[in-house]
């Protein structure tokens, strides 16, 4: 994960063990609150971060407000956006988008939340725990399924059961394990027969129920589409890599999805 740098660094990190992630500055702690509100809205403003904002990053007013704060029962929300405003690195326009997200996480039901919190670790490249996530939400609604009566809502827990299955499998190919990863679609497809479970099948084993045009599709461009239709992820570098038309191109493209593929595997 890329992070801003600071003219002033802590001598001493802070270790953000939900990400894996050590924080030097008070501009990485902003970022890091900013871009990932899924992963700091439960617990991030510890009494650990507090006291090492105001000793190590030297902010000791801000330290007591939020311990003051924090011991007064102020939501975590309201804690982060302290820390945001304070060190001011996003603008009025920036926050209020900030704020936005914050009331739209309120509002998630349990399984979505799950599988948004499973999302933001993929995007932090923290396969592992977004494979965890992926199957506590995939099973957070299948017991909702059980208690569900309405159609229109079966339907949507039906769909998004499918879709944390095949996140899961898209880790399990990224991990090499081509053979749990079509375990994972079949078992998607036990909930729901989507158009993505098609494709996934089709790019692991060469066999599935789609029409002649797709199958052709698929098989000019794999390796660009395993990583794109799989993973959902925009690599603006394999993609220009793949509209050069020429083999050294091609082959140039194989190479770093090949890279990347193994960066993944290290990351766990």
């Amino acid at each position: 994960m890329a992070l801003i740098l600071c003219k002033q660094q802590a001598l001493i990190p802070f270790f953000y063990e939900k990400l894996n992630l050590r924080i030097w500055s008070a501009q990485e702690l902003c970022y890091l609150i900013y871009n990932y509100p899924l992963m700091v809205t439960d617990g991030a403003v510890s009494e650990d971060i507090i006291s090492w904002i105001g000793k190590e990053l030297q902010e000791k007013e801000l330290s007591g407000k939020l311990a003051e704060a924090r011991a007064s029962g102020e939501t975590e929300d309201n804690l982060l956006l302290m820390i945001l405003t304070h060190f001011g690195y996003y603008g009025r326009e920036e926050i209020n988008a900030y704020m936005d997200r914050l009331v739209e996480i309120s509002r998630y039901d349990r399984e979505e939340y799950l599988r948004a919190c499973a999302a933001g670790y993929f995007k932090a490249d923290r396969l592992g725990p977004a494979f965890e996530k992926y199957g506590e939400a995939a099973a957070c609604a299948d017991e909702r399924l059980r208690r569900s009566q309405d159609p229109a809502r079966r339907e949507e827990l039906l769909r998004l059961k499918a879709d944390c299955y095949l996140d899961m499998a898209v880790i399990k190919i990224l991990m090499f394990e081509d053979k749990k990863a079509l375990e994972l679609i079949l078992q998607s497809e036990l909930s729901i027969k989507t158009k993505r479970a098609r494709e996934m099948k089709h790019l692991l084993t060469g066999e599935a129920d789609i029409s002649d045009d797709d199958k052709k599709m698929l098989d000019s461009r794999k390796e660009e589409l395993k990583l794109k239709i799989l993973s959902g992820r925009q690599i603006s570098e394999l993609e220009d890599m793949f509209r050069k038309d020429s083999r050294s191109a091609q082959q140039e493209a194989a190479k770093l999805l090949g890279d990347m593929k193994k960066a993944y595997r290290r990351m766990l």
